[in-house]
């Protein structure tokens, strides 16, 4: 009887490593659509300053995050079912196996891809300031904005009639 229920036991940790691994493998493949995604996005924005073109990257970029938090929902309502933290707590809880090992080293591989992608992601949106800086720029010019008495003195005369029009200055 004691080597039905270790088959078992077994078995129930053959599920879950399946289970872990394919989540995993479902991260790992959003990740890389995501990070190609991140690229391009990027691509344009260092080609255009203006954004030009960025609309279609940046909805396509969405959807691959869109992609990633339902996976990252999976995962978590797997770690909720497992009673686990973290995918590497849940595998600490296996017992050892080469499909375990395998398993780790995925795990790791995620690990690596999302730290590319938090720091891909962090550039693409410092482009995307950049980006809008450029067009409040622009979009000051055109409407020739005149800036506030940011610049003078507290008590003193405004500052307006002396520098002229402040297009520059002007935050729309």
């Amino acid at each position: 009887m004691r080597a039905g229920s270790n088959s078992k036991a077994e078995t129930g940790a053959e599920e879950q490593l399946a289970a872990i691994a394919e989540l995993l493998k479902q991260e790992l493949l959003c990740g890389t659509e995501t990070a190609k995604a991140v690229a391009k996005l990027r691509a344009t924005l260092k080609e255009n300053a203006s954004g030009q073109g960025a609309g279609a990257d940046a909805e396509a970029l969405e959807k691959t995050l869109a992609r990633l938090g339902a996976l990252e929902e999976q995962t978590r309502a797997f770690l909720q079912n497992a009673g686990a933290e973290s995918i590497a707590e849940a595998l600490e809880a296996l017992p050892p196996s080469p499909m375990r090992t395998g398993v780790q080293r995925l795990a790791v591989r995620a690990a690596r891809q999302q730290r590319a992608l938090r720091t891909a992601v962090m550039a693409a949106g410092s482009l995307l300031e950049k980006s809008r800086g450029f067009i409040d720029f622009h979009v000051n010019l055109m409407s020739q904005a005149v800036a506030s008495d940011t610049y003078a003195p507290p008590g003193a005369e405004s500052a307006e009639p002396r520098r002229g029009r402040q297009m520059f200055d002007a935050n729309v």
